[in-house]
């Protein structure tokens, strides 16, 4: 079997798709655990004796709200992190949580902000989790589009290529008018199979697959996302239109041999 850019397209929207059912797992490890940390109420203002005697305005909160900050850091780093960048090591946690949950969530979990784990700092990590969530279903919806897509291409290629490669062993000199006429037919009707599976793919590239009250996943940008590191951005208009030019050049040798016998 020939291998084409629609196989290596279906591995790498496979390993995607893996990937991203692990990393929405590990978003609902983090909000689950997340979910069952107490917070902390602020309250500013109250009166606290110096060792001098003086009294000062003190930040009253529990002991316990740095740490919840701190246990949320180390939950994203043990559930969510390993599967948001390649090396751990490399980029700081807190930038990892701001890529992830956004500017405002890294900032009120950073050990430098004197707030504590509030309800509103809880609310808002749930929040940002839930939308990220969200975010990953429907990309996986999208890939799911996109696997079936390339299921179908992957089967009118494999049935083309096996009949071109058995239709070649049969050198178009040893048929005659009436078989060659049938060959012409055929692939005509290979060509126009092949213009409704472009057709279709192009229909499937301008919609959006992925979709639900907190994302859009356009397809375009999804195929651009998933093949961005392969020699073609779109293995499946690529691999079929190679198939349309095969399939022409074909028509025309099977034309001129049909003029030579009539």
């Amino acid at each position: 079997m020939i291998e084409t850019h629609v196989d290596s397209a279906t591995e790498a929207a496979e390993r995607e798709r893996a990937a991203l059912t692990e990393q929405g797992a590990a978003y609902e490890e983090f909000r689950r655990r997340v979910a069952s940390l107490s917070t902390t109420e602020i309250r500013r203002g109250c009166a606290g004796a110096t060792a001098h005697g003086s009294v000062t305005a003190r930040t009253a909160r529990a002991d316990t709200g740095g740490a919840a900050c701190e246990r949320v850091r180390e939950t994203f780093a043990e559930t969510v992190r390993p599967h948001s960048i390649d090396d751990v090591g490399e980029e700081p946690l807190l930038e990892t949580i701001r890529e992830e949950l956004g500017d405002g969530v890294a900032l009120a979990l950073a050990p430098t902000t004197d707030a504590g784990f509030t309800p509103k700092t809880k609310r808002a990590v749930l929040t940002a989790t839930r939308e990220r969530s969200r975010g990953i279903e429907a990309t996986v919806a999208a890939i799911d589009s996109e696997l079936e897509s390339l299921e179908t291409a992957a089967d009118v290629v494999a049935g083309l290529t096996e009949w071109l490669a058995a239709a070649n062993e049969t050198p178009l000199s040893s048929l005659g008018f009436d078989a060659l006429r049938n060959r012409h037919e055929r692939l005509a009707a290979h060509r126009s199979q092949c213009d409704s599976l472009l057709t279709e793919r192009q229909e499937l590239l301008a919609s959006t697959t992925g979709r639900n009250q907190s994302a859009d996943v356009t397809h375009r940008s999804l195929v651009r996302y998933l093949y961005s590191s392969y020699p073609v951005v779109y293995p499946v208009l690529s691999t079929v239109t190679r198939l349309v030019d095969l399939l022409d050049d074909c028509q025309r040798t099977v034309r001129s041999h049909l003029t030579r016998r009539a």
